[in-house]
């Protein structure tokens, strides 16, 4: 049985995202408006975690005497503070940043060892692979510090969420996260959005309007899509993130402001540098800790915690029921290579769930794409890389699919060729065993799979060994 969880909260955005984060680790929630409301449900509910907007009056307190369920705390500095971010006095926590802090609270001593089974949600992303998990470790260190971070990744791969969990594990948790998309606006539309402008600086500069920089002093400033940032504009910047000053645009008035800078890519910066499109300088500025974000290929095990997730999230808002999934559709989902990493799988689960009738999606309601796992022989290579070089992906994404889909052929050859034995595999392919076991995870390859299956020449050649040997010659 699910242990219970009580969230006490009056604003429903904050308690609807602790529900969200304590559901995934397993608890069934319950949410009361106010303190009396809460100690009304304490006698039935007996749960395990109490969550609490904030900590109890004296008057309050009798009502909790006894009750190690419960987590509240008075000032900041605890680890359980974060339950104070969720709604303080001149604080007003958004969502994701209520997900974001709730997380470090569960792992609280209060729960004395009543812990459900592990999470699959950590600082607002969903997920329980090793891959994640590193790259999770990286964004909490950075978080202590005040380096600009480089995020790294495919599109769809969640750097914003990862940018907003380094936000709301800093001690600027507090102030704006303020976040430019450099990819959406043209130059002069950028500067004027970034740097802020004066009245007359331009046609239509009725008034004077203060830039994103500024919005973000004291907080956050996050540039997405920082490879697309036009190279024009690259130099102010520099000088910007560098200096803790600019000016706005027509004006002569120097404006300082304190932000801490992260930004994020899909692009090879080293690239964009070597082909004059990306200032070197700004690079170095801006590289201080570089966090890559795996793809989703690579997170092996996160694909069914993810579509559970986004199913859950999205059943009864779009459908009015709840549902699940059939589990050969998990099965096929795992399968799949997404190139569009988590925002495609998210696309896929929310598409599937409001097509599908009942309240059960089964392999019927699968996209065609999806329906079946890729055929990942040799014979059919050259087909999928024409497939590969026809479809709307990428030159990059589509080389790193090829490159994926030829590695899974390759294992497959050698461990067929060798029966399964993975030492004579490797031997066999020139790579070390630690690497070419990493490949088989990699490619959810298992080597029993082979065992007793590989080619007539290998079979041939293991009996005459054999015989020899029984012959002692």
């Amino acid at each position: 049985m699910a242990p219970q969880a009580l969230i006490v909260h009056k604003d429903r955005t904050a308690a609807e995202a602790g529900k969200q984060v304590l559901a995934s680790r397993g608890y069934h929630c319950t949410i009361a408006a106010g303190f009396d409301e809460a100690v009304g449900l304490m006698d039935s509910l007996c749960p395990a975690l109490l969550l609490l907007e904030r900590s109890p009056t004296a008057a309050q307190l009798p009502s909790l005497e006894g009750r190690k369920s419960v987590v509240s705390v008075a000032t900041f500095d605890t680890l359980d503070a974060a339950v104070d971010l969720l709604k303080t006095d001149g604080i007003k926590a958004d969502a994701d940043q209520a997900v974001g802090h709730v997380n470090p609270l569960i792992q609280s001593p209060a729960l004395n060892g009543a812990r459900p089974p592990p999470p699959p949600a950590r600082l607002g992303m969903v997920g329980a692979s090793a891959a994640l998990n590193s790259a999770l470790a990286l964004v909490l260190k950075a978080a202590r510090s005040e380096a600009s971070i480089l995020l790294c990744g495919e599109s769809g791969t969640g750097k914003e969420l990862a940018a907003k969990a380094i936000h709301a594990n800093s001690r600027r948790a507090v102030r704006a996260f303020v976040a430019v998309d450099c990819a959406a606006l043209p130059e002069n539309l950028l500067e004027a959005e970034l740097f802020g402008y004066e009245k007359g600086a331009f046609t239509g500069a009725m008034t004077a309007k203060p830039g994103l920089m500024e919005m973000a002093d004291g907080g956050t400033l996050f540039l997405d899509e920082v490879g697309e940032l036009p190279l024009g504009l690259q130099p102010k910047l520099l000088r910007a993130v560098q200096e803790k000053e600019h000016r706005r645009l027509g004006g002569v008035r120097t404006i300082k402001f304190d932000a801490r800078t992260v930004v994020a890519t899909n692009r090879d910066l080293h690239q964009r540098v070597k082909e004059g499109e990306f200032r070197e300088d700004l690079l170095f500025r801006l590289n201080v800790i570089p966090i890559q974000l795996p793809p989703l290929r690579e997170r092996h095990g996160d694909v069914p915690l993810l579509a559970n997730w986004f199913l859950e999230s999205c059943s009864e808002r779009d459908t009015g029921m709840s549902k699940s999934f059939d589990p050969e559709v998990l099965s096929a989902l795992d399968a799949y290579f997404w190139p569009g990493n988590v925002r495609e799988l998210q696309n896929v689960v929310r598409r599937m769930c409001v097509l599908a009738d009942g309240h059960v999606i089964s392999m019927r309601d699968l996209p065609a794409e999806l329906s079946q796992v890729p055929d990942r022989s040799p014979s059919v290579l050259a087909e999928t890389a024409a497939g590969i070089g026809s479809c709307e992906l990428g030159f990059g994404a589509a080389k790193i699919q090829y490159v994926s889909l030829f590695e899974a052929s390759y294992l497959r050859s050698k461990l067929d060729r060798h029966a399964g034995n993975v030492s004579r595999a490797a031997e066999a392919a020139d790579l070390d065993r630690k690497t070419f076991y990493r490949l088989l995870r990699k490619h959810r390859l298992d080597p029993e799979r082979f065992r007793g299956q590989g080619t007539a020449a290998t079979k041939a050649a293991t009996e005459t060994t054999q015989h020899r040997r029984h012959l002692h010659i």
